[in-house]
């Protein structure tokens, strides 16, 4: 098998993950048992792609709200139970002088020997701009936190999810409806891509054995794939896009979007939060 096809199936599989879904909505990522319970909550964080408020919740009833957009932490919207939180939650906009602070905040919450779950939503007060806020990548590099799935980081986790929700359900314009034309507006960034059902169902491109695995792991996980898709919106079937693993430079990852009956899987080469969103949102004008 090619090297670099290694980490892409490590980032498939994260998809194929059991979600522990509790009352409320709230959705477990991390076990008491969980080794290093603050990479899942940024793993969590990174997947974010439209604008997002995640609320995280820890069993010894803390709790943080971070609005999230294109793998960025914007602002603190709220935080309960903790300490410190004061710099955070007066920022109109989190900035690289926040950076120790939000690290702390997140630090406590995600205590060892705790359960810790989320609860995703509509994002709060002001705007989603990517541009702004703390990248997530920069976090986890401070906190030497590696987002890519690690096995032996989740050995014990009980299933707990690996890829977060992405930034919740929005309305692809009338223009984007087409995944074809999603993934021809990502460009050459998107090195392979498929799409499985609808009107647009056998559509790929890419090398040949990239494609293949992308086919062969929706054979078998088509369902589940659509599961965890649900969980990340207000109603089940909702067009819904997400990116899975990448580095702060450099990297590949996996983009998986879901319109009317079609569900698209690609790999997508670097950091391309900015044109995926682009593309999402359809073409300008």
């Amino acid at each position: 098998m090619n090297k670099g096809i290694v980490p892409i199936l490590a980032r498939l599989r994260s998809l194929q993950a059991d979600v522990v879904v509790l009352s409320g909505g709230s959705r477990v990522i991390a076990r008491p048992t969980d080794r290093n319970p603050v990479a899942q909550l940024l793993r969590t964080a990174n997947e974010t792609m439209l604008g997002r408020s995640l609320e995280f919740q820890s069993s010894t009833g803390a709790s943080v709200t971070l609005d999230v957009v294109g793998r960025r932490v914007l602002r603190v919207t709220a935080c309960h139970g903790l300490s410190g939180a004061e710099a955070c939650l007066g920022a109109e906009v989190l900035e690289d002088d926040h950076k120790d602070d939000l690290i702390k905040l997140l630090q406590a919450l995600a205590a060892p020997h705790h359960e810790l779950r989320v609860i995703s939503g509509p994002i709060g007060r002001g705007g989603a701009e990517v541009s702004v806020g703390l990248p997530v990548a920069l976090l986890a590099d401070l906190l030497l936190v590696e987002l890519n799935e690690i096995e032996s980081d989740s050995a014990d986790a009980g299933g707990a999810p690996e890829a977060g929700p992405d930034a919740g359900p929005e309305e692809l314009p009338s223009t984007g409806t087409s995944l074809t034309g999603f993934a021809q507006r990502l460009g050459p960034a998107l090195i392979a891509w498929l799409i499985q059902g609808g009107t647009e169902d056998g559509q790929s491109s890419g090398p040949d054995e990239m494609v293949s695995h992308l086919v062969g792991f929706l054979e078998d996980e088509r369902d589940s794939v659509l599961r965890q898709l649900d969980l990340m919106c207000d109603t089940p079937g909702e067009p819904v896009c997400l990116l899975l693993g990448i580095t702060l430079i450099e990297g590949h990852s996996i983009v998986c979007a879901r319109a009317q009956e079609a569900l698209m899987l690609g790999v997508v080469e670097g950091d391309s939060t900015q044109s995926a969103l682009a593309a999402w949102r359809g073409p300008a004008g």
